[in-house]
């Protein structure tokens, strides 16, 4: 039980910690941009399903439609997002929202600047520390949300 809760604390520093120490390092270009969390996390739900719909985007992130159809509007004048009429329906008035070029650009640069960051920690692991901080990223990968089977790890 006490290596249980040992692991419990050790990875609530690597997530907890260690996200707000690689997130406030890299977050450069996000800043730049003028970018809040919630229009971070609508380019990232975009990101992972492909499109959107207002009423979808409002139910992932429990908020009311017209604050997503607000920080959609945001997103289109900074050109990170486009809404074009969804003709999956008949229903002329559905809209599907897409990521822009720039937006997939802003987030190769976010998550190159993580991979920076992340490899100038571990850079100087002997060959053994490599090896069980590789096999634990594994564990850690199949059994949280978005791991192993999710077709974003490639």
């Amino acid at each position: 039980m006490k290596r249980e809760n040992d692991i419990v604390h050790n990875l609530r520093d690597i997530y907890g910690y260690g996200y707000t120490k690689v997130f406030s390092d890299v977050t450069d270009s996000v800043a730049r941009m003028h970018i809040s969390k919630t229009q971070m996390d609508i380019i990232k739900y975009i990101y992972l399903k492909g499109h959107a719909t207002p009423s979808a985007l409002a139910s992932e992130m429990n908020v009311q439609r017209s604050a997503v159809t607000h920080t959609i509007k945001k997103l289109e004048k900074k050109n990170l997002v486009t809404v074009k009429q969804n003709e999956l329906t008949n229903d002329r008035r559905s809209k599907l929202i897409y990521m822009t070029r720039e937006a997939e650009e802003l987030l190769e640069e976010f998550m190159d600047n993580i991979l920076k960051k992340i490899s100038e920690d571990v850079g100087e692991l002997s060959p053994e520390e490599s090896r069980t901080l590789h096999d634990a990223t594994l564990t850690i990968l199949k059994y949280i949300p978005g791991g192993i089977d999710d077709e974003t790890h490639s």
